[in-house]
């Protein structure tokens, strides 16, 4: 307030004075030269003498923005906490909870993931972890942002896209993505793709395909689709339903690296 009511002061002494002084020659600079005050500017000259205001501190982050974004999916689907995850990797006791957890999560599309596991050669776990990211298990799950739908989160055009290449192989699959079949069968056609795309952008990079391990850049092209997967940003931007979503590619592979490999733990 005490500034506001000092700018009224100085403003109304600028009116005054600034009848007086037609030229602006009473706001001139004793130092400066006869040219240069009769050119200043009294207004130039009143703003300089308030102080700016200083930027405000930067906020810190906030829970929302820090928070685990599978939290959600953990509280209504997965049996274990996130310290009981990350233990997993290390600890064999709570890896056989998490990994129990995990199947039995999955056990409903068992006989589907294995069919589709053996159709295109993609590890089972890697599919049963991409379930699990996507959807929970739920194959009623539909996304808020975009068309991804069923068990896998395939948007339409990439469904359609497997129903087309499916059916000139005589594997006929509904157009339905909340079939379970349907979803599982399109969702491994295009992680198939996915794989063999990151191949080619991204040589020596890439694993055998039993590895868990090498399906990093595959997942995470299916996650942000090819042309951002391909991109060295960790986190790109994308627009969904007329909504900014922020993609971080890193995480998503990740969590579902860290499934498979709970679940097949033998292997890497």
């Amino acid at each position: 307030m005490r500034q506001i009511s000092g700018f009224i002061v100085v403003l109304a002494a600028w009116i005054f004075w600034s009848g007086i002084c037609q030229d602006a020659s009473c706001f001139a600079d004793s130092s400066s030269s006869k040219t240069s005050s009769a050119s200043a500017d009294p207004w130039d000259k009143l703003q300089d003498w308030f102080e700016k205001e200083p930027d405000p501190p930067p906020k810190p982050a906030t829970e929302k923005e820090t928070e685990d974004p599978w939290a959600k999916l953990r509280a209504i689907y997965l049996p274990f906490t996130e310290e009981e995850e990350s233990a997993a990797i290390i600890d064999p006791v709570i890896r056989q909870k998490v990994s129990i957890g995990l199947h039995a999560a999955v056990a409903p599309y068992a006989e589907l993931i294995k069919e589709a596991a053996d159709m295109f050669n993609v590890p089972q776990e890697i599919i049963a972890a991409v379930i699990m990211v996507e959807s929970g298990g739920d194959p009623k799950a539909r996304a808020k942002t975009s068309s991804a739908a069923g068990l896998m989160q395939t948007i339409s055009g990439t469904f359609s896209d497997a129903r087309k290449s499916l059916k000139s192989r005589e594997i006929h699959i509904s157009d339905n993505p909340f079939d379970p079949e349907s979803s599982i069968l399109a969702g491994t056609w295009y992680l198939d793709r996915m794989y063999e795309r990151a191949i080619t952008d991204k040589p020596g990079k890439v694993g055998h395909r039993d590895q868990i391990a090498s399906w990093k850049y595959p997942l995470e092209y299916y996650y942000a689709g090819p042309g951002y997967g391909a991109r060295h940003e960790p986190v790109v931007i994308i627009y969904s339903g007329g909504k900014k979503v922020m993609v971080d590619k890193p995480a998503y592979s990740a969590k579902a690296l860290k499934w498979a490999k709970i679940m097949r733990p033998e292997k890497t």
